[in-house]
């Protein structure tokens, strides 16, 4: 992997991955695809910048969903996206997570147009599943999209 990532300044804290293109942009940074080095495993790393958080006065809201996302480590369901780890830097935050190389929800439910209901409740099935599992383990997740 070889992609547009890699002279971004985020060598040391992610030594150990191959940095890829860039998959999305966010409000606070972006999302890209690596490989780790040992393993050869894609995963997808989302990249937060605290300074365009701390300029939006996000940074305390920042740290809860930090310490959420430290517990989805241990957090093993078909239906939740896997997180490996949480690296901190003073500049950024990464969060290394599992690679979904069919896109999300929202780009499925775009590209279709039309669900027909029974995939729609077998969707909404998945989603309720992860939600359950979630509250099981005493985590809310106040943000739930496509």
């Amino acid at each position: 992997m070889d992609g547009n990532a890699r002279g971004s300044g985020h060598s040391d804290a992610l030594k150990n991955y191959n940095l890829g293109k860039t998959l999305g942009l966010g409000t606070f940074g972006k999302v890209i695809i690596a490989e780790h080095k040992l393993t050869r495993q894609k995963v997808a790393i989302k990249i937060l910048n605290r300074s365009q958080m701390g300029a939006m006065e996000m940074e305390e809201k920042a740290n809860r969903e930090i310490k959420i996302l430290r517990l989805f480590i241990h957090f093993i369901h078909p239906h939740i996206i896997r997180v490996y780890e949480v690296i901190e830097t003073p500049k950024d935050i990464f969060v290394v997570m599992e690679y979904c190389n069919n896109g999300d929800l929202l780009d499925y439910i775009v590209e279709k147009g039309r669900l027909h209901e029974y995939e729609a409740r077998r969707i909404f099935q998945q989603i309720i599943s992860g939600v359950e599992y979630c509250h099981r383990n005493m985590v809310v997740h106040p943000d739930l999209k496509p």
